[in-house]
């Protein structure tokens, strides 16, 4: 049904200005710089390894247009969502509609760069309850994703690791993402060290971390977000360069990785990098 994890969303004030944060913490430019009159956004895309990292903002109104503008009345900036891709989007959704899963509206979606060619694509919401603050949607394949084989530096934040969701609601959570939408469920765990329990879905080589939160409400929202590299030291040093505060390196839950945080996380997603364990500090 789902293919992959293709886009996450974040929302930014000044896109200029945080385009250019991310294009030094990536270490590359964004591959589509553009907007979609249907959405009411204007969006600069960076392709980092398995999916699309987007920087949206609105201009106009459009389908996203008061999501993002009640986001910002709270939150300001941030993670806004995330985008499966879909191999046949009407099907998928007529597919879900007989599960009884609520979803948005079918729309045709037009996006054009600042060149103005433009591509299009099929959109639809999943408004669940639950996952509401989320605003996952499922498309069709998009062109955000153009490759750049200039992007080799093992330097580089390379992908993303995983997306972290906190929620009270683990159980209804498994039930949306596994049952219906048939994402792998590979770990289902309660971890003793902090009484909490512990979901992971994987997709692509995305893993959805979802955590037990108790300072939330039912409804699930964006915790954290880490970024893999695939050579930890050299990146990690190469941040630090660029002017980015990170944390003392630390081992990883994952046997043979280092992790480190994001002291002052763009946008205040907290963050982490993780990647394999080389040489020595």
């Amino acid at each position: 049904m789902l293919k992959k994890i293709q886009n996450i969303f974040f929302i930014v004030n000044n896109i200029e200005k945080s385009s250019k944060e991310f294009s030094l913490f990536f270490s590359r430019s964004p591959t589509f710089k553009g907007f979609s009159n249907e959405l009411g956004i204007k969006i600069h895309n960076f392709n980092v390894g398995n999916l699309g990292v987007g920087l949206i903002d609105t201009y106009k109104e459009g389908l996203w247009s008061k999501k993002i503008l009640d986001f910002k009345k709270d939150k300001h900036e941030g993670f806004f969502g995330f985008n499966f891709m879909s191999e046949d989007p009407k099907i998928t959704y007529s597919d879900l509609k007989e599960k009884n899963i609520c979803l948005g509206d079918f729309h045709k979606i037009t996006f054009e760069d600042n060149n103005s060619n433009t591509f299009h694509s099929y959109l639809f919401s999943i408004d669940q309850d639950l996952i509401s603050n989320l605003n996952v949607s499922i498309s069709g394949s998009n062109r955000f994703l153009i490759e750049n084989k200039k992007n080799s530096s093992d330097k580089m934040v390379k992908s993303i690791n995983q997306v972290v969701i906190n929620t009270t609601n683990l159980d209804e959570m498994i039930n949306l993402f596994e049952k219906n939408l048939q994402i792998r469920l590979a770990l289902d765990k309660t971890f003793k060290e902090w009484s909490g329990r512990m979901l992971f879905f994987r997709i692509n080589g995305i893993t959805i971390e979802v955590v037990e939160g108790d300072k939330v409400n039912n409804l699930a929202e964006y915790y954290g977000i880490g970024w893999h590299t695939d050579d930890f030291n050299s990146c990690y040093r190469s941040l630090i360069s660029k002017g980015f505060e990170l944390s003392e390196v630390r081992k990883g839950r994952k046997p043979g990785t280092l992790v480190s945080t994001l002291k002052n996380s763009m946008l205040g997603i907290p963050t982490i990098l993780i990647g394999l364990e080389g040489e020595v500090f």
